[in-house]
């Protein structure tokens, strides 16, 4: 047989191969998203309920590492000298979770009480509110018998019908819907257990899953390369765990202060409530965990809710939030939190609207460390690129009177000597 014609494998045409089938695979699922949107969306939905469970157990096993490495280090190790490796890491995980769990029950206990308080009371309000709206009217027709109030005396009316019959078909929609809900709470705590046994098992073996990514990166690629997307995963990592430890410090002072601070005017219990500030502390200090939009998103609700029982008790409330919030925004939260991101307010304005809107609550949680990170690593290549083209631009902008961004006078750069 002549050689010329025997197939030999060639590395180059190899590696052409994979890079078109790759790109064929990439245009092909962009011109699918694009243009068969509605059932791409449903499939990816359908994916990401499936895999709910797991992405769920890594972001609980993310937000529990810091707690057990406080108590891995500090309690355990720094306290109480207790040398066994093995055994320090198997207490730090148990009493971890058991904390976790512990508070998640607490909250269960006041929450649910508490919002059905709520909304037996709302739905009782509400005939009273219509009748006070209509007396109110009707008074004052009669003390101006020259404007003509007939229509809208019968517009009331039929609203006022409209609300007892609204009423009437109320409770049976509840009804259904504490069925509903009480049938998707099953697959949800069913979805919750399974994500606590992969967090756990995360936690257990996070040096081994470590080192076995680590193995994978730097086996497919280049080994400048692994360690370059090693250094970016190491750099997310810690800007995510910055945030959000900072956050829940900041969000955990700004709950217990409303609570002390509802505690001490009066507002602690409100008839129709048993514990009214709890309830409210807890959403203050949920909803906090949101920058800038979190304040509004957690007060707001919470004035409306004590609204229900005393427009006052709702405008006191509004004015302590108000004033909680600004010592927050100025004193306790630049304390803790510094600059974790590095991201200016309009950014991060951006971040939370971009990130609630591709994915509701989670993506304004998320929005903001991921938009940090994207900055950092764009700042990154463009100083490298800068630094190839020999170019040296100042950090801070200066105008044409050598006034810096914050007004102060500034010396002018001295001149560079040109090789």
């Amino acid at each position: 047989m002549n050689d010329k014609n025997k197939f030999r494998a060639s590395s180059k045409y190899f590696t052409i191969s994979i890079y078109s089938i790759v790109t064929t695979i990439i245009i092909a699922t962009i011109v699918k998203l694009i243009f068969f949107w509605k059932d791409s969306s449903v499939v990816i939905a359908d994916f990401l309920s499936t895999l709910s469970p797991f992405i769920i157990g890594i972001i609980i096993a993310f937000l529990i590492n810091p707690l057990i490495n406080w108590l891995r280090l500090t309690v355990f190790m720094k306290w109480f000298r207790v040398k066994r490796k093995v055994l320090v890491n198997a207490l730090s995980i148990l009493i971890a979770y058991a904390i976790v769990i512990f508070v998640i029950i607490l909250g269960l206990i006041y929450i649910i009480p508490e919002l059905i308080a709520s909304l037996t009371l709302f739905v009782n309000k509400i005939p009273d509110w219509a009748d006070s709206i209509i007396n109110l009217i009707n008074n004052f027709a009669a003390k101006h018998p020259n404007m003509n109030f007939k229509y809208v005396i019968s517009s009331i009316g039929n609203a006022d019908d409209y609300v007892n019959n609204y009423m009437n078909k109320l409770i049976p929609a509840l009804t259904n819907t504490l069925v509903v809900t009480g049938v998707s709470l099953v697959h949800y705590i069913f979805n919750f257990i399974i994500a606590m046994i992969v967090s756990c098992y995360l936690l257990i073996d996070k040096k081994k899953q470590s080192r076995s990514i680590k193995r994978v990166i730097y086996a497919f690629m280049p080994e400048a390369k692994a360690t370059r997307l090693c250094q970016i995963i190491r750099h997310a990592i810690t800007i995510f765990s910055n945030f959000f430890d900072g956050k829940m410090i900041d969000s955990l002072i700004i709950g217990l202060l409303t609570f002390l601070c509802m505690l001490t005017i009066g507002l602690f219990h409100v008839p129709g409530f048993t514990n009214c500030a709890i309830l409210v502390s807890i959403i203050v200090c949920v909803t906090n965990m949101i920058p800038y939009f979190g304040p509004f998103l957690g007060g707001i609700p919470s004035a409306l809710l004590l609204c229900i029982y005393s427009p006052k008790s709702g405008l006191i409330f509004a004015i302590l939030i108000v004033i909680i919030q600004q010592l927050d925004g100025n004193v306790i939260g630049p304390k803790i939190l510094g600059d974790s991101t590095g991201l200016r307010p309009l950014w991060v304005i951006f971040a939370i609207t971009i990130g609630g809107w591709l994915a509701g609550i989670a993506g304004m949680f998320l929005g903001v460390p991921c938009l940090a990170v994207i900055s950092g690593l764009m700042e990154e290549i463009v100083d490298g690129r800068l630094a190839r083209k020999n170019i040296h631009m100042p950090i801070i902008d200066r105008d044409s009177d050598g006034e810096n961004q914050s007004g102060a006078k500034t010396k002018p750069a001295p001149p560079q000597n040109k090789k």
